[in-house]
């Protein structure tokens, strides 16, 4: 990689060029590439990319604190979740340009052909692909490279909230703080977040409620000196199961369900270097998401 290359890509937009020129001088840094890799380190806000860099920087400055086994065993994992992400996004994209134009000649197609094109079959079963095809957009867009930027989290929740659960017998409780600011991907947070609290109110309305009072669902957020997270606390019917495969695409224990929520929600964190888990309790589930500060 020449310099001109390696100083362009580690300073792109693009956190996969930004990755890419890191991996390259973990193999090939240079003693003259320390105040480069430094001042990488810097401005870097995604996970998986700081973790290479700090190896490079260990390479060219000895005296720098050598990785430990655990850290070398975590620097390999991200990059696997890397190669996942990028293996699935690109799937992903390429599964949707293939089946978006079928899709809708087929639709043209069996409206002209089927009698009563609304009320059938035909039509139930393309409109179960749309869900599909919009399943996998979601997907391919948890499994994107992070854009991080500051937001206001309470304020983006307290209107996730409000589209998600109008018009629904069950009231979401906001027990955060207030001017909450914190750094992400606006995008990827909402996919982890949204999930989750889908399946908190599909949860709570499974529930046999009299008089159709639901149990009150508690979202809850805030930061510390090295992540930001959220919980969302259900008191519905539960989860039944293994928890671990809940997380696989396709996995679902709901009738007409596709099983594509959780694993976005966890690609998405998966993409912010931050993670997802589903706690069950003697009643409900808490789902729990978070996610690094830049630098932490």
């Amino acid at each position: 990689m020449t310099p001109e290359v390696l100083s362009r890509k580690l300073g792109s937009n693009d956190a996969r060029e930004r990755l890419e020129a890191a991996r390259y001088l973990v193999e090939n840094a240079q003693r003259r590439h320390a105040g480069q890799i430094e001042a990488a380190l810097g401005v870097e806000t995604v996970g998986w990319v700081r973790s290479a860099l700090r190896r490079a920087l260990q390479r060219v400055q000895p005296s720098a604190p050598a990785s430990t086994a655990s850290e070398t065993t975590e620097l390999t994992a991200v990059y696997a979740a890397q190669i996942y992400s990028d293996a699935l996004e690109t799937t992903a994209a390429q599964m949707i340009h293939e089946i978006e134009p079928i899709l809708g000649s087929l639709r043209l197609s069996a409206e002209a052909d089927v009698p009563n094109f609304e009320d059938s079959d035909t039509a139930r079963g393309l409109d179960r692909l749309d869900v599909l095809l919009a399943s996998l957009s979601r997907l391919r867009r948890a499994a994107s490279a992070p854009k991080v930027e500051e937001l206001a989290l309470d304020r983006c929740i307290y209107a996730w909230v409000e589209e998600e659960a109008a018009g629904k017998p069950v009231r979401v409780l906001r027990a955060g703080p207030q001017d909450c600011i914190v750094e992400g991907d606006k995008g990827l947070i909402f996919l982890g977040f949204v999930n989750g609290l889908r399946n908190a109110i599909d949860a709570t309305m499974a529930l046999e409620a009299e008089n159709d009072v639901y149990p009150d669902i508690t979202i809850n957020w805030g930061a510390t000196d090295v992540d930001t997270w959220v919980t969302i606390v259900d008191s519905g019917v539960g989860f039944r199961g293994n928890v671990a495969r809940a997380f696989e695409i396709g996995s679902t224990t709901k009738a007409g369900h596709l099983g594509m929520g959780l694993a976005t929600a966890q690609q998405a964190m998966t993409s912010l270097d931050g993670s997802v888990r589903l706690i069950p309790g003697e009643r409900g589930v808490r789902f729990e998401m978070r996610w690094p500060k830049a630098g932490a």
